[in-house]
């Protein structure tokens, strides 16, 4: 390969890797905004919290590094919430 095809390559590269890390904060931003609007709205359970980040489509691991939790605690959370929803 020559030298200029190997610059153009890594800096492809570079650009795109750049792009996922913007793209994953501005996504996180996104979400703390969400909750902070909850919060002004009055006094959420960890429960409505977890449902709401799970309507966001975040992730059990991304939702309770963000409530400082376990993704246990968030996956028996969501089950029990199909449960309920398949009670109905």
């Amino acid at each position: 390969m020559s030298k200029k095809k190997n610059e153009r390559t890594t800096r492809r590269t570079n650009e795109s890797d750049e792009l996922s890390v913007l793209n994953k904060i501005t996504r996180l931003l996104e979400i703390l905004v969400r909750l902070n609007l909850q919060t002004i709205r009055g006094d959420r359970t960890q429960r409505d919290m977890i449902l709401m980040l799970d309507s966001a489509r975040c992730g059990p691991s991304e939702i309770a590094d963000l409530l400082g939790t376990t993704s246990n605690t968030v996956n028996v959370s969501l089950s029990n919430e199909k449960k309920k929803k398949r009670k109905k």
